[in-house]
């Protein structure tokens, strides 16, 4: 019998194969894990994903990135979790509304490519915090900054430090300082006893009254100079509803001094976010 030569076709699936649905958990080679909803072998919904290093991230996910509603937590030696930040993320970054902890502070606000960015509120252990306008990460704009003995400042900020216009209220002399800053240095200001009949330890003289008529005017044009290194925002929207609010923290600049022994705002405290809910509350009516 001739041997016959057979030709033998398979028809083979080159497709790659893709996991879509729910899992239980999926485990990396080099360490952590994943477990929630897949799309393509994407993480894609949600999902709680856990590296080699037990920092967590738990909340929702966009073709393998995080994007929505999430919370990064990070777990020590000793098994305590510490929340990091919760809010929203946009293409893996943090973007949108979010809350932050750090070592010293709690920051509550808006966020652009992982940096404060927009309207924030920031709290300090020592008992300092500012409410205002971010960019790249640090204070710029209009804002209000509260020290722990009571003063505060409230004008323009730039890269961070008093820069351009504002106004100092020394709480505790009951004084009114009217200036201009360069890099948190006051250049040149105006002081007037604004509220001496409710503080508890006024100047011992008055100042006398300001007898040049426009004296706000006349500041402004004599520091001139100072102004080109603080440039003024533009009116944006944000910078408008910033605005706005300072407005109205000049109604309260006439409170009766706090008790400087119990002036610190203990940062536990600050982790319970109803302690904040009237600032949110502001922060919407913007």
């Amino acid at each position: 019998m001739d041997r016959l030569c057979h030709c033998v076709c398979e028809l083979k699936n080159y497709t790659k194969a893709e996991s879509t649905g729910s899992r239980d958990r999926f485990f990396y080679p080099g360490g952590g894990n994943y477990k929630g909803y897949w799309l393509k072998s994407q993480h894609h919904g949600y999902g709680n994903k856990t590296n080699k290093n037990n920092l967590a991230y738990s909340g929702q996910w966009s073709n393998g990135k995080r994007h929505g509603m999430g919370s990064m937590t990070k777990t020590t030696p000793k098994g305590v979790t510490q929340l990091i930040y919760t809010g929203y993320w946009e293409d893996d970054k943090k973007c949108g509304g979010g809350k932050q902890f750090y070592g010293d502070a709690v920051y509550y606000g808006s966020w652009k490519n992982n940096r404060r960015h927009g309207l924030g509120l920031i709290f300090y252990e020592s008992g300092d915090f500012y409410l205002g306008e971010w960019e790249v990460d640090v204070y710029h704009g209009l804002g209000v900054l509260f020290y722990d003995n009571g003063n505060r400042y409230e004008g323009h900020f730039a890269r961070g430090y008093k820069n351009g216009e504002g106004l100092f209220y020394h709480m505790q002399t009951g004084q009114l300082q009217k200036g201009v800053w360069e890099n948190g240095v006051c250049k040149s200001s105006i002081i007037q006893d604004e509220f001496r009949n409710q503080v508890v330890s006024p100047t011992p003289f008055c100042i006398p009254p300001i007898c040049v008529a426009y004296p706000d005017q006349f500041v402004h044009d004599l520091f001139q100079k100072y102004l080109q290194n603080a440039k003024k925002p533009s009116k944006s929207p944000e910078r408008l509803g910033a605005l706005k609010f300072v407005q109205k923290m000049r109604r309260f600049a006439k409170f009766e001094p706090k008790n400087l022994s119990n002036s610190k705002i203990p940062l536990d405290d600050l982790n319970n976010i109803c302690t904040t809910s009237i600032i949110y509350v502001i922060l919407r009516e913007l």
